[in-house]
């Protein structure tokens, strides 16, 4: 079990989403991302898959149809298998402070 599960809410995200992605994964693999792609017209999914591959461990990429915020956090809350779940935005991305 994961100790933590973002679903990351994705619609038309392709310009952004490879930040908000990349600034996650530094939890390594205690942290499951879930990409939900809810229903893009852009490159979207093919990022999203694309970052599925490079982190096979913490990364999935799921795609549906257009349901809204709602939908996707009801997606992600199906899908998510850690001990604690969080929704982030795709365009929202994490910067660690030096301390």
């Amino acid at each position: 079990m994961k100790l933590l599960s973002i679903a990351i809410s994705s619609y038309n995200a392709a310009a952004y989403l490879h930040y908000c992605v990349e600034s996650l994964v530094i939890g390594g693999e205690q942290v499951g991302i879930l990409i939900i792609n809810d229903g893009s017209q852009d490159q979207t999914q093919e990022i999203a898959e694309c970052l599925a591959s490079k982190y096979p461990n913490i990364v999935r990429a799921i795609y549906q149809e257009n349901k809204g915020h709602g939908g996707v956090v009801n997606r992600g809350l199906a899908e998510a298998s850690g001990r604690y779940f969080k929704v982030v935005d795709s365009d929202d991305w994490w910067i660690l402070v030096p301390t």
